[in-house]
This record gives structure tokens, sequence and C-alpha cells, in this order.
């Protein structure tokens, strides 16, 4: 889909004018925000990031829904405080949300403080999943949409596991994989979409690691960025993240003990936790590796699909 053209840093300003009612403030443009432009205002004593969707007939309706379930729940998120579905000089949907305090959980400063914070954030993203979803896959965004619910683009979890999957091997198999591991990824897809296809679908995060989990100085304070939500099985989250720990700390056993305290998880839920993170680095190896084969995101994904394959094919 065609993005506009980046808001002109004034265009911000005078929203910023209008929410805040005054000019007393600073703002500047985040570089972090790719898939939306985010931009950083200190006001009133606070921080506040505003965004911006850059696809025209898209808006932000869905995702202040998520905001005020969550908060609705107990789960700390960012407080939605204006939003508009169109803003009428920009064309574009905008939202503004008050800043969850800290940093992010790669920025503690031991492992112990680390394993806190992440039981923390298990138990809070066990409440994320009690979320219900109408359909699966990316939840749907469009301008049509009533924000009262949320809708993914697939109506199986069948369609969505399969949409891309193939084609990602076939390339993959030619490209980083030997022939016999495509025919392993495959073999155990093939074997494990049922236990993947079981669930009514949730309300995931969908890009769920330790960078959008923030602490202050060890202490938990919530969790960031839900530009990715989907509709999928409860377990899609705890597969992203395991496929991603170790980058910095160890912190999926934690993360899973905290999800415990809400939610039992059997051996059979760990089977479909290894089986989401295969799947998760399947895809995203077939889109990154597309693009920069040699960067070292890729060498990580390469690395775990393979240690994570290993263990889910002597299961199944």
């Amino acid at each position: 889909m065609n993005k506009n053209q980046e808001p002109e840093l004034e265009q911000v300003s005078a929203l910023a004018r209008r929410y805040f009612r005054s000019t007393a403030f600073q703002i500047e443009r985040e570089p972090s925000g790719v898939s939306t432009y985010v931009y950083r205002i200190a006001a009133n004593g606070g921080i506040f990031y505003l965004r911006v969707l850059p696809e025209q007939n898209m808006s932000f309706a869905p995702e202040v829904l998520v905001h005020r379930l969550l908060l609705q729940k107990g789960v700390q998120v960012p407080e939605v405080l204006h939003f508009e579905p169109v803003h009428e000089e920009l064309g574009l949907s905008v939202m503004l949300v008050r800043e969850i305090p800290g940093v992010h959980a790669g920025q503690v400063t031991s492992q112990a403080s680390y394993e806190r914070v992440m039981e923390n954030a298990g138990s809070q993203l066990a409440l994320v999943h009690g979320i219900p979803v109408d359909g699966f896959g990316w939840i749907r965004r469009g301008r049509n949409e009533d924000g009262a619910v949320l809708r993914g683009e697939n109506r199986s979890a069948d369609e969505h596991l399969l949409e891309f999957l193939e084609d990602d091997v076939q390339f993959l198999s030619e490209k980083l994989f030997s022939k016999a591991e495509g025919s392993i990824i495959r073999r155990v897809m093939e074997r494990g979409l049922p236990l993947m296809g079981r669930h009514e679908p949730r309300l995931v995060h969908g890009d769920f690691d330790d960078s959008h989990i923030f602490q202050d100085n060890g202490t938990y304070t919530g969790i960031i960025d839900f530009g990715e939500i989907q509709g999928s099985s409860p377990l899609y989250d705890l597969g992203h993240f395991k496929l991603h720990d170790g980058q910095r700390y160890k912190g999926f056993p934690a993360l899973c003990e905290g999800y415990r305290s809400v939610v039992p998880l059997t051996a059979w839920d760990q089977l479909e936790i290894d089986l989401w993170a295969v799947w998760i680095g399947v895809r995203r190896l077939g889109i990154v590796a597309r693009r920069s084969p040699h960067a070292g995101y890729v060498h990580h994904l390469l690395s775990r699909v393979r240690e994570l394959l290993d263990v889910v094919s002597r299961q199944l």
C-alpha cells in the first residue's frame, strides 16, 4: 500500500498546539517510527507520542479500541488522549498517547532484573490474549471498520498460516537453507498446523519482544506499540518472543512463569509455541532475506530457526 509523504514538522506542531492548547512544548521526530510516523512531544511536564498512519483510507480506530480494552483489563499500555479517524488537513488518521515511563527491558543491568520484568510482562500478556478477534491475521484498519469489533483479514487459521508458507520455504531452500532443511520445514508445518489452528482467534501483539516491554530501574512499567496487532492463537506471541530471546538476556522461562500465573501452559502448548517460533522465523526470513540477505538479523533468525526446527522435528 502506498504511503503518503511524511507530514511537515509545522503541521504536527499545529496539531500539538490544538491538543495541548499551548505553544509551550518541544517536538521531535522519532526515528524508530517506520510503519507509522511517530513524534515525541514534551509538554505540561510529561512526554507524549503523536502517531500518524502513512496510508490513506486507514484508521487507528482498531488500535484505539485495543488500548481501551486492555486498560479495562488492567494491562499497562499507553493511554490514548486524542484520536482522529481522518485529520482534515493531513487526510490521515492520527492518535496521541501518553508515555509509558522507562526504557525497554533490554536495557536492564542484570539477568535477575530482566527475569523479574519478564515475569510481570508474562502475566500481563496472558490478559492481552483474553480479547477475542473475529478472524485471523492482520487486524483490519480500513476507515470503513466501525472501531467496535476487531476483525482479522482471514476467515480461517489455515488460510492465514498457508498464505506465504510455500513461497517462503521455496525461496529459503534456494538461498539460505538446504533442500533437506526445506523438506523438514514442510513436514513439520504440515504435521503442526492442526495444533496451531486449534484455538479461536485471540488478540496478539504481533511483534512481542523485549523492545516493546518497558521497565524503569528494573520495575516493569508496561507494553507498548500495538501497531502489528493480529488475530491468532494466543501462543503466537510466546513463539515470537522465544524466537528473539537471548540477544542480550534469556527471558523466555520467566515470561512463561508469569503467563502460567494467569493461564496454564501444557506440554502441547509448549510444542505449539516452538511451532509458532519456527513459522514466524520462516515468514520473517522470507521477508528480510529478500531485502538484506547478509543482515545480522537474518543470521540470528537462521540460527534460531535451525535450533527450534531440530527440537520440533523430534516431537512430530
